[in-house]
């Protein structure tokens, strides 16, 4: 498949693997993707070296992914997440990708329920907003501009900028600070990234989770994931395993 190209350079989703336990994860994403319809494919997998050599040749026989290879970011934080270990703020990588003119970053623990090819549309960058506090934006859904300046730039400040949750969605709130006064076309609505943390403390009152319909892009933040052999297999848990299975199956 060839990736469409804007007036100045191809467009693409993105994701980053950085441990062989999200492997099935990116899987699910991408047969999710897929079934969309959308026309940017392949999907960039950036992936680390702490990702054994069998989960990427497993991903690379998908004809749908284009893998790259990347270095490490640390998280200058402590964190006791094992994927995110001497790798926590690798998800920066995306503004290196300069041979793209724009990237709709997705985190592997999504899954894309409804095309969103229009986000490609949207001012970079573009972020969606968080449950708590909601006047910051949750990195897990990104329409970003590549810059290697820009990269570069939030290279010298990791050590300097806080993260009020030790991790790059913190620390992209700090360097994007005013993000919720900026205009309104880059300040995405949540149904492009629907934590399921809001559907677990609104269960009880189904309609704060229906006023979201549709919901675009469904996120799997939080633990335990839908794979871990420990979760619960709630509603939104059984949809990702429908997708899994589907992504199981050649196509």
């Amino acid at each position: 498949m060839t990736t469409p190209l804007a007036a100045d350079g191809p467009l693409a989703y993105v994701t980053l693997i950085t441990s062989d336990d999200f492997l099935m994860a990116v899987q699910t994403l991408a047969s999710s993707l897929r079934c969309t319809g959308t026309k940017y494919l392949p999907m960039l997998v950036l992936h680390t070296d702490q990702v054994s050599s069998t989960t990427v040749a497993r991903l690379a026989s998908d004809s749908s992914l284009k893998l790259k290879a990347v270095e490490t970011i640390a998280n200058p934080h402590s964190t006791d997440v094992p994927g995110w270990v001497n790798s926590g703020f690798t998800k920066l990588r995306v503004w290196e990708q300069e041979e793209f003119a724009k990237l709709v970053y997705i985190d592997a623990d999504c899954l894309i329920l409804e095309n969103i090819d229009e986000l490609f549309a949207s001012v970079c960058p573009a972020f969606c907003p968080d449950v708590f506090p909601p006047d910051k934006f949750n990195a897990g859904v990104m329409v970003v501009e590549p810059s290697r300046s820009v990269f570069q730039e939030m290279l010298q400040q990791i050590d300097r900028l806080p993260s009020h949750d030790g991790g790059d969605t913190g620390f992209l709130n700090s360097f994007f600070p005013d993000w919720f006064r900026w205009p309104a076309e880059q300040r995405l609505p949540f149904r492009y990234n629907a934590l399921r943390t809001m559907y677990w403390f609104t269960h009880s009152n189904p309609g704060y989770w229906k006023s979201l319909a549709p919901v675009k892009v469904l996120h799997f933040c939080s633990s335990p994931k839908p794979w871990d052999p420990e979760a619960k297999k709630g509603d939104l848990e059984q949809i990702w395993w429908q997708h899994y299975l589907k992504s199981q199956v050649p196509f």
